[in-house]
């Protein structure tokens, strides 16, 4: 098992995070990849966590009539769990964890890297609406907790006073869930990553498979930036239809 285990972990840390990319693609993308690439978004921090941020957001988008439903993915170099942290302050537990899951018994990548993916890649959802003046404005968007549980976040946690997005962790695990990340951002004294242009870049296919992210009929990783399930529509049986053709015939 170990001997497996270091393989696949290997393998899976030779995949490597975008970079900013200065020129772009000659491909032509659409006026709402052009709008999310040109929209600063910027990602915060309210506890010490391990990991360095990767140097760019991938995002991939969704429209509905007016609504523009954007996922975004940000990436971490790994993924441990030390901080402000109960797992922390009683020591062992932490220990255990970085032990197995984080790096196994600090030989090879980790539990994790083995299951899921090289690095952590956590996703939110941002939601655009369409105005009758044609421009887009954030309503509101979805993130998860440290327990995976989603979370609603709303216009005034996402835009801060200088109309970026902002995305705020407050965990090890580095969940996007955290409220009031605009705050956070118009407070003096604190530290962003911010990506604009360059650094934010359109999913591939081949990330997608690189980093074990899925589809948007299977996702894998990162959930709260892929299409959230809808209720089904409720299908009024047959023969009920041809029951009331048959009474509003008659009448």
């Amino acid at each position: 098992m170990l001997l497996t285990l270091g393989a696949c972990s290997t393998a899976a840390r030779e995949a490597s995070w975008p970079t900013p990319v200065r020129e772009r693609a000659a491909e032509p993308v659409s006026a709402d990849a052009e709008f999310v690439q040109n929209q600063p978004i910027c990602v915060g921090a309210s506890a010490w966590s391990a990991g360095a941020i990767g140097q760019t957001v991938l995002f991939h988008e969704h429209r509905v009539g007016r609504r523009l439903d954007v996922g975004y993915f940000v990436y971490w170099s790994e993924e441990r769990p030390w901080g402000s942290n109960v797992l922390s302050y009683t020591v062992l537990p932490a220990l255990a964890t970085d032990a197995v899951y984080s790096h196994f018994f600090y030989l090879f990548p980790g539990l994790k890297d083995a299951l899921y993916g090289p690095g952590d890649i956590e996703g939110v959802t941002v939601e655009f609406e369409e105005g009758t003046d044609g421009k887009l404005t954030v309503t509101g968007g979805l993130a998860d907790d440290a327990n995976h549980a989603p979370v609603k976040l709303t216009r005034e946690d996402l835009v801060d006073t200088q109309g970026r997005i902002v995305l705020l962790t407050n965990v090890w695990s580095h969940q996007l869930g955290a409220h009031g990340a605009a705050r956070f951002a118009n407070t003096p004294g604190t530290s962003l990553q911010c990506y604009q242009a360059a650094s934010v870049q359109p999913l591939t296919a081949e990330v997608a498979r690189n980093f074990r992210l899925g589809t948007d009929s299977k996702p894998l990783r990162g959930g709260p930036a892929w299409p959230q399930p809808s209720l089904p529509e409720k299908q009024v049986p047959r023969s009920e239809v041809a029951a009331a053709k048959a009474v509003s015939t008659h009448q």
